[in-house]
């Protein structure tokens, strides 16, 4: 569509912009002026704020954008749980993100582990109204592959957590390689990460929590490897939610 201007004695018809002799160019949109690159006598390179003008610089070229004239901060129920339970989700996958990362190794392209496993966590990982964070439900990859199974986590005085399972494989490699167990105190929210705390063939093990856990349950996830899917150049790392928040998994 094509819009008519007139500037004193001269007659402009452009589809989508027009040029002032002052040196100012404005871009016109269909719905409302977005932006504009300011060189004039008057303003010179102007940054900063007028009125509601905001001025900057980008690419070289100095530009002037609009700032909204009224900010609305909706806090409706709806809201106000959903800010809250991201607000949960980011704190708890922040202490783990370098495990995230190693084990995602560059192959996502559409977006970042974070984002997608903030994601996934913020959609399923809650439970009632107002909504809980269900530790059961948090998941920290979302790879599929070889696992252990029938994970039982107990606590023992000291806060030592004894962790036993099946070693759910007959690969030499896999029964060779080493596991990496993450656990979250279900009160708080704080992770413990023990990189390569026991082999997987064991199927037993044991690891240490802070003091400050006592009284509180636990939730455990366990990294493996599976051989039979290369990523990276490195057999796929699987997390997974294995076994705790139930009354076994309370540390002492």
């Amino acid at each position: 569509m094509l819009y008519s201007y007139r500037i004193g004695s001269e007659k402009v018809l452009r589809p989508y912009h027009l040029r002032i002799k002052s040196h100012f160019l404005v871009i016109i949109t269909l719905t409302n002026i977005q932006m504009a690159i300011v060189q004039n006598p008057i303003t010179g390179r102007t940054k900063k704020t007028f009125g509601t003008a905001v001025f900057s610089k980008q690419f070289g070229n100095n530009t002037m954008r609009s700032k909204a004239m009224d900010v609305r901060n909706p806090r409706t129920e709806g809201q106000v749980n959903q800010r809250n339970k991201f607000s949960i989700i980011v704190d708890l996958i922040r202490q783990v993100l370098p495990l995230i990362n190693e084990v995602y190794a560059g192959s996502l392209t559409s977006m970042s582990p974070y984002n997608k496993i903030t994601s996934i966590n913020v959609k399923n990982a809650f439970v009632g109204e107002p909504p809980e964070l269900d530790h059961t439900k948090v998941v920290l990859c979302d790879f599929t592959g070889s696992t252990v199974k029938n994970v039982t986590l107990t606590g023992q005085p000291d806060q030592v957590m004894d962790i036993a399972w099946d070693p759910n494989t007959t690969n030499a490699d896999e029964l060779a390689s080493l596991l990496t167990f993450v656990l979250f105190n279900c009160s708080t929210n704080e992770a413990a990460i023990f990189r390569d705390a026991a082999v997987r063939g064991d199927g037993v093990a044991s690891v240490t929590v802070p003091d400050e856990w006592v009284d509180a349950q636990t939730a455990l996830h366990v990294l493996t490897r599976d051989f039979s899917q290369i990523l990276a150049g490195a057999p796929k790392g699987i997390v997974k939610f294995k076994g705790g928040a139930d009354l076994s998994s309370v540390v002492k």
